[in-house]
């Protein structure tokens, strides 16, 4: 029963973002093993990539905490542990695994200080079935079997492991199987074989084979993007990071009401303050582009940024950019708004998540389109223990 009422939190969790279609997962045959002494394959994420919405913000938070990570690479893991359900659990002779990748107890425990059953934000689900906290704590748990891997490695430049596999393909092998089977690879187990082949068909299959690694950088430790280009600069002082911007702006879409016209405190609230400090989104734009901070006319904004438009009214609107695919198409980059279906819904200041299509179809017009700017917020900073929806 617990993990019934653990799936169907979850569930709640995926279908509150509207107007959201859930792909299903598509297999990937596998292929051979490539020899290769880089990272390894992947990339900025495919928008055609088919997993569920939802999931595309897990994988900017697990990157988040672990930024060398491809984001098509932490993809495709997920969907091989896990088939991207935040509630699965698989039982084996080690007392079992739960979670988006999957771990066991007692990573769990050293990764995030607490064991399986925690609920530190009380919402009624485990906090390792709880996707936004698991992506998290396994970012951090990637990031330091990524380090063993490495270490192995140097400490061995002649094992087969060094030579014949990529560092993905040797982080596959040291979280399904553990680092000392790097030591005996190729003797390695059938099922992590097979892992390593499937995740490095979906991560190729996934990736965004136009957008450079290079193009994807990141200036802040806490930045990070579903399919980030070009990058943001978040200004010294502000009290969160980007990915915990995008979570809480994420967890704002679906509310009904109190956002009527306070686009410009919807966009900072995200960051941790009170208000943005300016008396409308046209005075924030105007102050910000003076101290050089915006990108004018630029319609490709990465994660992270608030994107301005001029309205024909003193006021202005601005939304805070939660996905870039890479394509820097209208449908691939989506905005937390306020207002913009209020008229068809009959909400009063509802918060949305939109395409730049869909936003400019009717709310704002694509020709009024000023630019994007690194998130600068001169208001008052929110005590931490207020800095959620409910404040």
């Amino acid at each position: 029963m617990k993990k019934l009422l653990l799936g169907l939190a979850a569930a709640a969790t995926v279908m509150a973002v509207p107007a959201v279609t859930l792909l299903a997962l598509l297999g990937v045959a596998g292929t051979a093993i490539a020899c290769a002494p880089a990272l390894g394959a992947g990339g900025s994420l495919s928008s055609s990539a088919p997993m569920p919405a939802a999931a595309r913000l897990w994988v900017a938070i697990t990157q988040s905490a672990c930024p060398e990570l491809p984001e098509s690479w932490l993809a495709a893991v997920m969907a091989q542990e896990s088939g991207f359900r935040p509630d699965s659990y698989a039982d084996d002779s080690n007392g079992g695994t739960w979670g988006l990748f999957q771990l066991n107890a007692s990573i769990w425990q050293q990764a995030y200080g607490a064991p399986w059953s925690a609920d530190r934000n009380h919402n009624g689900t485990w906090d390792v079935a709880d996707p936004e906290i698991h992506a998290a704590t396994a970012g951090r748990y990637l990031c330091g079997r990524l380090d063993g891997a490495r270490r192995i490695r140097a400490e061995h430049p002649d094992r087969a492991s060094t030579r014949e596999l990529t560092e993905l393909d040797a982080l596959v092998v040291a979280h399904n199987a553990g680092e000392s089977r790097l030591l005996s690879y190729p003797a390695i187990p059938e099922v992590t074989a097979k892992f390593i082949s499937n995740v490095r068909a979906r991560a190729a299959a996934w990736s965004t084979p136009t957008i450079a690694a290079s193009t994807a950088t990141v200036v802040h430790p806490g930045c990070s993007g579903l399919g980030a280009v070009g990058s943001v600069v978040v200004p010294p002082g502000t009290p969160v990071d980007v990915a915990t911007a995008i979570r809480t702006s994420m967890s704002y879409v679906g509310q009904r009401s109190g956002w009527r016209r306070l686009c410009d405190r919807l966009a900072c609230r995200a960051y941790g303050f009170a208000n943005s400090g300016y008396i409308s989104a046209a005075a924030h734009w105007h102050a910000i582009s003076t101290r050089g901070r915006s990108h004018p006319a630029d319609r490709c904004p990465p994660v992270g940024s608030f994107m301005f438009w001029a309205t024909g009214t003193p006021l202005g609107h601005v939304a805070l950019v939660v996905e870039n695919d890479g394509s820097c198409e209208p449908d691939g980059i989506k905005v937390v708004s306020n207002d913009v279906f209020d008229d068809s819904t009959g909400n009063n200041g509802g918060v949305y998540l939109v395409t730049l299509r869909q936003i400019e179809s009717g709310y704002v017009r694509a020709d009024r389109y000023l630019g994007w700017s690194d998130p600068v917020c001169t208001g008052v900073p929110l005590p931490p223990d207020t800095r959620h929806p409910a404040a």
